[in-house]
């Protein structure tokens, strides 16, 4: 799972991509449901012109898909909780598994399955989903592992495009928010707001608003994921090390066996010298003196003895 240069040429797969959430960037949140969505740039510039107003396009029949919930570790704010209706205690009962080495695996090998180069979009992803998921990565010691891909922001991308479209249109400021951008051009909300899978599929209708358009200034503006610092950073003192899973767990353990069985092919106890002197043990070391100072107090008693004996004495 290294870093893999991105490929020459005009991007090639937009992953459209969103993240839900324990909470906001300064509660070091964790990610609670992600969701990818794999469009070939075929499927975009196909897209036929619309004809009067804009009515919300049907989404490209031949994408890819992963979308998962994700147990966090931590608690998620109650304001979160309210917006993505999941909370730890919900995750926790249907069993879902934490962000470990598989979960980036597991998104290295979908990125694989896609023509290159990889295009990340997600709106408002420089500041937020980006960042996490670069966190998410670097807590695993796994930062590399989405390095050829790139990335936009479809926020950036937006406001660029509703520009160029009215260059000399004034008035209020526009709100850029997935919500706003989505009403602004199809007249209506879109459905299932913050859930991740729901906000992939509303990002993808406003991109195909003018696809083409959308694919130029994503070819020009795109750049490596690698460049994406995590938001915030973990420290080992933090008591926040993951938990290892299965598979890493056992290459590991593979590998210490392999260690020591080198170890012990590579060395040769040494024999415990001999002990100097006339014993050959520290038992037998003490006897010696002992027995000779029984020999004296048996000797001095009978001389003591043989006076008592004499006569006259």
């Amino acid at each position: 799972m290294g870093s893999q240069a991105p490929a020459p040429g005009p991007v090639q797969t937009l992953i459209f991509l969103d993240l839900e959430a324990t909470g906001l960037p300064s509660s070091q949140p964790k990610v609670t449901e992600l969701c990818l969505l794999a469009v070939h740039r075929c499927a975009l510039e196909s897209s036929p012109p619309t004809q009067g107003p804009p009515t919300v396009p049907p989404p490209p029949r031949v994408l890819d898909k992963l979308s998962l919930c994700v147990a966090p570790g931590k608690a998620c704010s109650p304001e979160a909780s309210k917006i993505t209706g999941l909370s730890t205690a919900i995750l926790a009962a249907h069993g879902r598994l934490c962000f470990d080495a598989d979960l980036a695996g597991l998104l290295r090998a979908f990125l694989q399955r896609q023509p290159q180069p990889w295009c990340l979009v997600a709106h408002n992803g420089d500041r937020y989903d980006f960042p996490l998921l670069q966190a998410e990565l670097a807590v695993l010691g796994l930062a590399s592992v989405l390095d050829g891909a790139l990335c936009v922001d479809s926020i950036a991308a937006l406001k660029a495009l509703e520009r160029a479209a009215s260059p000399s249109e004034h008035g209020p400021r526009k709100s850029y928010s997935l919500g706003s951008v989505y009403t602004r051009l199809y007249g209506q909300a879109p459905p299932d707001s913050h859930m991740a899978e729901s906000d992939v599929l509303a990002l993808l209708s406003i991109c195909q608003w003018r696809p083409r358009a959308l694919l130029q200034w994503v070819d020009a503006h795109a750049r490596p994921f690698s460049t994406v610092k995590p938001m915030y950073v973990v420290t080992a003192s933090a008591g926040t090390n993951p938990r290892p899973s299965a598979s890493t767990a056992t290459k590991a353990l593979a590998r210490a066996t392999d260690t020591s069985a080198n170890l012990g092919k590579g060395r040769k106890l040494k024999a415990v010298p001999p002990v100097e002197g006339p014993g050959a043990s520290p038992k037998e070391g003490l006897l010696a003196p002992l027995g000779l100072l029984a020999f004296l107090t048996l000797a001095l008693a009978m001389l003591y003895g043989l006076s008592l004996a004499t006569p006259g004495q």
